[in-house]
């Protein structure tokens, strides 16, 4: 049986221009392998209409219709329209139900990173151009901390 992703119940109401209008979105998934995107509309406590957006098609079109119809009817210049929660005389949400919970993969905490000065022993090996002999050196130096920067370790940022 299909089940709702995603929906939306807005209205409009405007008693200077006798505007009392409800407008649902719902993006739904067939359980085949296609989704469906459908409209309610009507005034309140009347009929509501039931019109599908597009049918049968894939997630990202269905997604892509049902945002540019709900973005359509919240900026509309002369009724724009509000969220609400009620979704009373919705026949479409009676028919499918709440939106169906899908649940997630149990995450691993998080790793802490502790980022401290430590002194550092760095060998260099230098060696003459001229095939001489290879000198190795040994210098330790000390690293500076300059508020967040740790300037000859590793950065926080560099992760």
């Amino acid at each position: 049986m299909p089940f709702i992703l995603k929906k939306s119940f807005l209205f409009h109401y405007d008693p200077s221009i006798n505007s009392d209008k409800v407008f649902n979105l719902f993006l739904i998934d067939n359980e085949n392998g296609s989704f469906s995107a459908l409209q309610e509309y009507g005034r309140s406590g009347a009929r509501i209409n039931i019109k599908p957006l597009i049918e049968n098609c894939s997630f990202s079109l269905a997604q892509s219709k049902y945002s540019a119809k709900l973005n359509e009817k919240i900026y509309h210049k002369r009724t724009p329209y509000t969220h609400t929660l009620n979704d009373a005389n919705s026949p479409t949400f009676k028919q499918f139900g709440s939106a169906k919970v899908i649940p997630n993969k149990p995450t691993e905490p998080a790793k802490v990173f502790d980022f401290k000065a430590v002194n550092s022993n760095i060998k260099t090996k230098t060696g003459n151009k001229s095939g001489g002999q290879n000198v190795s050196e040994e210098r330790e130096k000390q690293t500076k901390k300059i508020g967040v920067l740790n300037l000859n370790g590793l950065d926080a940022l560099e992760i």
